[in-house]
């Protein structure tokens, strides 16, 4: 399969029916005219769509030859989408509701832009690209908005067990509903209050998975009395989102599970 500007694609498209730029169906002009009909975010100065712009402009110019603009009409289901991951992607529109089952990860480098104008909702998603998503914002497990280089905006709700922030600028126009939102509180802006709790709490340490502490073994520092922290309950001095994005993206719940209801006799 051969792409526009010379790359060369080995790999089956996620989205079949969408329209490329790659395969000619998209053009700078049709893809601009979708940007002034969805792009409807202003949060950081209108950043995801300045973004957008600057992409199509790269790869009209021959830069950016491995990345494709993907248009898709109607809701779709997909078992992962990872735009970062050959074939890449560097914009996607999608006009209805996207569902992954896995994982879904937009990327910073390359940089992406994903503009979703239903819900979006995965198992996890991971978001260090420019994100907007004119529904609600769903995980069953975790949500993480890692890197300070874009931004994510969701018109609806955003949901999941887990929510972590690092310096990601986000914009929510519903509500935040989680068990636990921790990691930098300046950086998610809700029209609604939400609970957030620093990360060095102790509560974070008791709501996160087991199996995730020990990934945090080397986080583990003395504890303010200067003595050796307890190995069964450590305190964390700030979680590192390095590992901490590795253990989602291979599927790992972040938080501990709740302990199953026992039935009444």
């Amino acid at each position: 399969m051969r792409y526009r500007g010379g790359m060369m694609g080995t790999k089956k498209h996620l989205l079949p029916k969408a329209l490329r730029f790659s395969a000619g169906t998209l053009t700078e002009q049709s893809t601009l005219a979708l940007l002034r009909k969805h792009a409807r975010g202003k949060f950081a100065k209108s950043s995801t769509l300045r973004a957008a712009k600057r992409f199509i402009e790269e790869r009209v110019a021959g830069d950016r030859a491995d990345s494709d603009i993907l248009h898709h009409v109607g809701r779709v289901s997909l078992e992962e989408l990872v735009t970062g991951r050959r074939p890449r992607i560097g914009l996607l529109i999608v006009e209805g509701d996207l569902t992954v089952k896995g994982r879904y990860e937009d990327s910073l480098d390359p940089e992406s832009v994903v503009i979703v104008t239903g819900s979006l909702r995965a198992r996890d998603v991971i978001s260090t690209g420019f994100l907007e998503v004119h529904g609600d914002l769903v995980a069953s497990q975790s949500i993480l908005f890692v890197d300070n280089d874009a931004c994510c905006e969701v018109f609806g709700d955003v949901r999941a067990p887990f929510v972590y922030t690092n310096y990601h600028a986000v914009k929510v126009h519903g509500a935040v509903k989680a068990r636990l939102v921790t990691g930098d509180a300046k950086h998610i802006r809700s029209t609604q209050p939400h609970a957030f709790i620093e990360e060095t709490d102790p509560r974070v340490r008791d709501a996160l998975s087991p199996r995730l502490l020990k990934v945090f073994a080397d986080e583990v520092f003395e504890d303010e009395e200067g003595e050796e922290a307890d190995a069964e309950a450590p305190w964390i001095d700030a979680i590192d989102v390095e590992k901490l994005t590795a253990f989602v993206r291979r599927g790992h719940p972040a938080l501990a599970q709740p302990a199953p209801r026992r039935r009444k006799k």
